[in-house]
């Protein structure tokens, strides 16, 4: 029986080769293996829409960046690893673990194309965070010695330099100062941040992070030199012990509709909006917000998975006169002293806890999670928050549910919170017709009385509360190089909302075409339509993007953006824009230098239809550039592998307007036409 299992085994491995050889023959090796996505490419796809309607993805682009500079190797990949790349969905991470298992280890990332559920842009992706080598022993016993010599260090620093003067740094008269103390701020322009990691393939880590940003005060005013530290500790997959987080940490279960420090790609990314996989994981990032602060453990026994944490983390706060909670401060910034007196000022205590159990077609699992502030929150008297937290203890508890078999899946949390007696859920299914056409539709219903202040999950309106709507996604290949996409989101908002003094509604479409004319050649357009109402009134607005790539050569890629927005006001009155940029990267032959310039035009009436670009910047920091007015940017970033084990990076800015003799308002108004900035990074690995 033996001889004919690796006899088996053997015949599959031959099919599979002759296979790959055949398709290198008819495909270009670089068109398959997908190395054509530059890192600067991947986070502009999947995060400039966002971006453009407020949200914050910079957490989540640091964790990639994270996971891009320290790829995995495929062949060896868990599921845990797997589900780190938000892209992918459920149906994709469990083909590639199928085919490693049936067919043995990958010998190039070519065999991806033989996995059908993955097409051309995620195989693209994909090449981004993994490798593919021979395994090795995966398994063996954590010892002292182990991992003392066999992780990998990193230090970095970044300093960002500003070549301009704030209204913010300049000193005022002592009489002013006196009747208005936050007129200036408390430290100097400079930003700086330092970081240290230590991983261990992908089982153990550790690092620290310290940040000062511009304008807050260094070794004063309270601080222990910088304003900001974060510590993250986490151990996975030690026998029963999945996961141990000490520190700083994200949780995050089911849906996200009780507690969910994770990230998501909200509408940009059609199969995997609203999936919270089950998780603790590690919090490096620069944020102060979005994180807990204590120790998480999950322990698997047999098919069943039972999480538990503790926080306990200072938070910033507005307070009103009485000293009751009016709102979580979030921006982490404490540059004057109004800013800083929000510092810290509430204390958050928290605890959870996760029962999972998972079959291979089904899993069903069961949250608890409470809170407890040193404050009050008091709702205040307007209409519009009459459902808003009050009080200092919130108890939230949900089922969540997944079940998938062949083509179809199914998944959804239903959650009930004890403030107001509010209740929300979200439910999610997806249907591939087979590997070029998928259909996926999401509804989600969130009470107005719900109040659940650690949710995360797909909405419209930012908050998990006060919502219902509709979504229905589609996909299709018809040709291998062409790839379709559209969306269709119908949202109602039951409560009023500040500036809605009635229940509104709104409703967003999408559709996008992605083709690959050549292995040279990329083009790419996207047009989204959204209504919805602002201050009582219809507010409209259309958005046009082009976009092509040409890699001439191996040294040489070109990417130029052209945008175009036009919208009709609360007021009637319609207001456009339009922008034309482009990005020249080159790098030499042996990639220890790599050079990338860009340069954009923007012309757009009003700030209500603002231009975005994504500009390459330095590790870990990301410039999405949102301009209003009519002007230039233009921008030039270097990279430079000095040695084995040291890089520095550096860039230079500059940003200027044609319709105005001063930039910004407030204590951020710079007194001219231009704003030119340096940045550096230095990096040592060992």
């Amino acid at each position: 029986m033996a001889e004919k299992h690796f006899t088996c085994i053997y015949l599959q491995r031959l099919w599979i080769n002759m296979l790959m050889y055949c398709v290198l023959q008819i495909y270009p090796v670089d068109k398959v293996i997908a190395q054509h996505y530059s890192w600067e490419e991947f986070v502009e796809k999947i995060s400039v829409d966002e971006y453009d309607d407020g949200e914050d993805m910079s957490p989540l682009l640091e964790e990639l960046a994270g996971l891009h500079e320290h790829p995995f190797n495929l062949n060896t990949a868990t599921k845990d690893d797997l589900e780190q790349l938000p892209f992918l969905d459920a149906d994709e991470i469990e083909e590639i673990l199928a085919y490693v298992y049936r067919y043995g280890p990958m010998q190039s990332l070519g065999e991806l194309m033989l996995i059908e559920e993955l097409d051309y842009q995620t195989r693209q992706f994909l090449a981004l965070f993994v490798y593919v080598e021979n395994p090795v022993e995966e398994k063996e016993k954590l010892r002292l010695k182990t991992l003392l010599k066999g992780g990998r260090h990193e230090v970095t620093s970044r300093l960002d330099v500003p070549l301009y003067k704030r209204d913010g740094y300049q000193i005022p008269e002592d009489e002013v100062l006196l009747k208005n103390p936050n007129k200036v701020y408390l430290g100097n322009s400079l930003y700086h941040n330092i970081r240290y990691t230590y991983q261990y393939r992908n089982r153990l880590f550790w690092g620290f992070t310290a940040e000062k940003d511009a304008g807050e005060p260094f070794g004063s005013y309270g601080n222990m030199a910088y304003d900001a530290y974060s510590f993250h500790f986490l151990l996975k997959d030690c026998g029963k012990l999945k996961a141990l987080a000490l520190g700083d940490y994200r949780v995050g279960f089911g849906e996200g509709l009780v507690v969910n420090s994770d990230f998501s790609l909200g509408k940009s990314t059609l199969f995997n909006m609203g999936d919270t996989r089950p998780s603790i994981k590690k919090f490096s990032s620069t944020s102060e917000t979005s994180f807990f602060r204590g120790m998480a453990v999950t322990f698997r026994f047999g098919k069943v998975d039972v999480s538990a944490f503790y926080s306990y983390l200072p938070t910033d706060a507005t307070l009103r006169k009485d000293g009751t909670v009016s709102s979580l401060k979030t921006d982490g910034l404490h540059r004057t002293l109004l800013e800083l007196s929000k510092k810290h000022n509430v204390m958050e205590q928290s605890a959870g806890a996760d029962v999972t159990w998972n079959t291979e077609y089904f899993s069903l699992g069961a949250t608890a999670f409470y809170q407890h502030f040193s404050r009050s929150f008091s709702k205040g008297t307007e209409l519009y928050r009459q459902y808003y937290p009050e009080g200092k203890d919130f108890l939230n508890a949900s089922l969540h549910y997944r079940w998938h078999r062949d083509r179809f899946s199914f998944s959804g949390e239903t959650a009930f919170s004890n403030v107001y007696g509010g209740w929300a859920t979200l439910n999610k299914a997806i249907y591939r017709f087979n590997h070029r056409y998928s259909v996926v539709a999401l509804q989600r219903l969130f009470a107005y009385q719900y109040v659940g202040l650690r949710a995360n999950t797909f909405s419209e309106g930012g908050a998990v509360r006060n919502e219902s709507g509709f979504y229905m996604g589609v996909e299709a290949a018809p040709l291998n190089e062409l790839k379709l996409s559209a969306y269709v989101d119908y949202f109602y908002f039951p409560w009023v909302k500040f500036g809605i003094p009635h229940a509104s509604e709104g409703v967003e479409g999408t559709f996008q075409a992605d083709w690959v004319v050549s292995r040279k050649w990329e083009l790419s357009g996207r047009y989204q339509l959204k209504r919805k109402e602002r201050y009582g009134q219809p507010y409209l607005y259309h958005k046009l993007k082009v976009q092509a790539q040409c890699m001439p050569s191996k040294v040489w890629e070109w990417r130029g953006v052209a945008r175009y927005t036009r919208v009709r006001d609360v007021y009637g009155r319609h207001v456009g824009g339009y922008m034309g940029g482009s990005i020249l990267k080159w790098k030499d032959r042996k990639n220890r230098l790599n050079v990338a310039g860009s340069c954009v035009y923007f012309d757009s009436e009003d700030y209500k239809a603002p231009m975005s670009f994504y500009e390459p910047s330095l590790l870990y920091a990301f410039s999405f550039m949102t301009m209003y007015g009519q002007g230039m940017r233009a921008a030039v970033n270097a990279r430079w592998n000095v040695a084995k084990h040291w890089m520095l990076m550096c860039k230079y800015g500059a940003t200027g307007y044609f319709d105005r003799d001063e930039i910004g308002e407030g204590l951020q108004r710079i007194g001219g036409r231009w704003k030119n900035d340096l940045s550096f990074l230095l990096r040592y690995k060992f």
